[in-house]
């Protein structure tokens, strides 16, 4: 693939709640540019982007894909994300590196659960976007109410800039609001080309309106438009164009995009908008970061003559190698030269560099800026990780994940086996940031946390198709959290003799409550703070005491859980000279956590989770009942359609068969979803830790 000048490089990615249609418009995307030959449709697992076993198998998109390809003399660097909640990190790490994004609504459901937090997730790292409203052909299909639902539940300044002609099954194309002209698609190239032509006259008025509205928010984004508005002026579409990329670049319009991507239908315009509206590497500001010695912020302009730069945003495992996605931010790097590591102090040589292609790679002789590019071969590198010029050193902010709420006892058929289980272990945790590990010092015990069980179901599988690790699973079990109440104070005592050394450590502990937003589930919900003596240790040191004192709020409370939202503050530290004085410091850090605990006490927190369940209207009355059971908080009821939405907050133990009793209340017609929101206190006497 040629390199593209850095203006006309798009690094987007699709985003959307799952079975919105993504990856089929995905699909399209890479037909019209000429990817692929033939269109792989998802419900058939055909998929070029969905090409793990496990995705074909179950119809969804597991596994964040990446490819490239060029269209209108842009090269895209696509990247199709999943839409189920438990693969969360998947996007989250995705939109990270993203400069654009398309978010994909269902044209029926509208504004689901996931579309909300790919689109705060989006907010967070301040990613322009585009919105499509797909599935137009569908019965029950409004674009109209979910342009208000983008508007009113996301608070996205949203307006069409195309509307569907025709709707269901009389959807025929869509009436392009800058040109003002009907685009017929052509159902023998699927959809690739198009024919202009002449608005139908029963259209024009709605058209006008909609065109007319489009000017309007415009016009109070960019001033030019503003003073042609304000006069009643005519606002051509050459003027109105880069108005709208203007506004959208900066946070200030959203322009939404209407079609049915299973149909073909609206799908070019998509990627005429991507390469009119979203930014290239040059229009996003400079990538922000530290110098990882002194702490000072460093910038990263997006040039190639400025020092190289690049955040690894992803680890794939595989059974050869690890692979590890590169966003580039600045300079340029060849395989003959080297990276520096600051997490590790090491410097690395990227002995391969390829661009990736769904489920293959090209080589690519060097990674430059706004590249997205993928290196193998990397030891001791991991999700997050800055790789950058060991002359000018710089540490990009970490990617933050949400906290497992499912855990799963994992057991080795074979004592042969074990050692094989934590090799292969260790290296899904490194592609999976949001799964994690406990090995029990006690009994040996092995657990995983995840997302949930479907998370935890695709690593058993994975485990045995693509390492020949066979294991027993036991039954997934809520992940409780513990947090203190009240501030409590700790001291440890570590003060043996080894051989003929004595070694003497005392410390001094102050742990207290730490307030926390609701929603705020990032994995080091602890934070350590260094005073007195604990100052004076030597960097290498401070950061053992940093490690060890999160470590040991990690290792549980009262009730052997994780121990959450605190503030821990070493007050005193007494250390005897020692050969290696980590190890007293860390016994007596760890030992006046654990006693700050017992005299504090601990309190029991369960996951909550964001629950929308859809059911038959003449179901809803059962379906709330049933929810009431279940310590269900509502806070939204509204019909669409034929159909109940109800929306609010339920604490994940009690949800344990909702899918078969959902399916027994309403003769198999009500779906749901939950998603990870919150940690709360276990109201008393109510339930404890169970499996599901």
């Amino acid at each position: 693939m040629p390199i593209r000048p850095l203006e006309r490089v798009r690094n987007i990615g699709i985003i959307a709640h799952i079975d919105a249609g993504k990856t089929t418009t995905t699909e399209r995307f890479l037909y019209y540019a000429g990817l692929i030959h033939k269109i792989g449709e998802v419900h058939r697992g055909e998929a070029s982007m969905d090409f793990l076993e496990e995705e074909r198998e179950r119809g969804i998109t597991i596994s964040a894909a990446a490819t490239s390809f060029l269209w209108d003399e842009h090269q895209i660097n696509l990247i199709d994300t999943p839409g189920h909640v438990d693969f969360t990190a998947e996007v989250e790490r995705s939109v990270r590196v993203l400069d654009g994004a398309v978010v994909v609504f269902s044209g029926v459901e509208g504004v689901e659960p996931q579309s909300e937090t790919v689109w705060h997730q989006a907010d967070r790292y301040r990613v322009p976007r585009l919105a499509f409203i797909n599935k137009m052909d569908r019965v029950g299909a409004d674009h109209e109410r979910v342009l208000s639902e983008i508007g009113r539940d996301l608070a996205a300044n949203a307006a069409f800039i195309n509307l569907p002609h025709g709707t269901e099954d009389r959807l025929d194309g869509v009436i392009d609001l800058l040109t003002m002209r009907w685009l017929v698609f052509d159902p023998q190239t699927r959809g690739r080309e198009l024919e202009a032509r002449e608005i139908p006259r029963d259209s024009l008025p709605a058209a006008r309106a909609a065109r007319e509205t489009l000017v309007e928010k415009v016009a109070e984004q960019v001033e030019g438009i503003a003073d042609k508005f304000l006069a009643d002026e005519p606002v051509s579409e050459r003027e109105l164009r880069p108005a709208i990329r203007e506004a959208t670049l900066s946070g200030r319009l959203v322009p939404v995009l209407c079609g049915a991507a299973l149909k073909d239908l609206g799908i070019r315009p998509i990627l005429d908008a991507v390469c009119a509206y979203l930014p290239a590497p040059l229009d996003r500001p400079a990538a922000r970061g530290v110098h990882p010695d002194t702490g000072e912020p460093e910038l990263r302009e997006p040039e190639l003559r400025a020092p190289f730069s690049a955040l690894v945003c992803k680890v794939v495992a595989t059974p050869n190698t690890d692979v590890h996605w590169l966003r580039v931010y600045s300079g340029r790097l060849s395989p003959d030269e080297r990276a520096f590591n600051p997490r590790t102090k090491t410097r690395l040589r990227l002995r391969r560099l390829v661009r990736i292609l769904a489920d293959r790679t090209e080589p690519v002789e060097s990674a430059d800026t706004g590249d997205i590019v993928a290196a193998t071969g990397l030891k001791d590198v991991v999700t997050g990780d800055t790789l950058c010029d060991p002359q000018h050193p710089v540490t990009f902010e970490q990617i933050q994940f949400p906290e497992t709420v499912v855990s799963v006892a994992v057991e080795a058929r074979t004592a042969a086996d074990r050692d094989k289980l934590l090799e292969v272990v260790a290296r899904l945790v490194r592609e999976d940031p949001t799964l994690r590990y406990h090995v029990n010092e006690e009994t040996g015990e092995l657990s995983f946390s995840g997302m949930g069980e479907l998370h935890l179901q695709v690593l058993q599988h994975r485990m045995e198709r693509d390492f020949r690790v066979k294991a027993r699973f036991g039954r997934p079990r809520v992940s409780y959290r513990e947090t203190i109440s009240a501030a409590a104070r700790g001291e440890g005592i570590f003060d043996k003799k080894l051989g003929e050394i004595s070694v003497f450590a005392r410390a001094a502990v102050l742990v207290e409550p730490r307030p926390r937003e609701a929603g705020d589930r990032t994995l080091a919900p602890v934070d350590v703070e260094l005073a007195g003596a604990g100052t004076l240790l030597a960097a290498q040191m401070r950061r053992e005491a940093v490690e060890v004192l999160r470590s040991a709020c990690e290792a549980g409370g009262s009730f052997g859980y994780p121990v959450i939202d605190v503030k821990v503050r070493l007050e005193s530290l007494e250390l005897a000279d020692a050969p290696d004085p980590l190890v007293p410091l860390g016994a007596a850090l760890s030992l006046a956590v654990r006693h700050a605990f017992q005299e504090g006490s601990t309190t029991l927190l369960e996951p909550i989770m964001r629950f929308e369940v859809r059911v038959p209207e003449d179901h809803l009355g059962a379906a709330v009942k049933d929810l009431g059971a279940r310590r269900a908080e509502i806070r939204d009821t509204r019909l669409t359609g034929q159909m109940a939405l109800v929306r609010g907050f339920v604490p994940l133990a009690e949800m344990f068969g909702y899918s078969t009793d959902l399916r027994s209340l309403t003769r198999g017609r009500g779906t749901f979803t939950l998603e990870p929101f919150d940690y709360r206190a276990v109201p008393e006497g109510g339930q404890g830790p169970r499996l599901y």
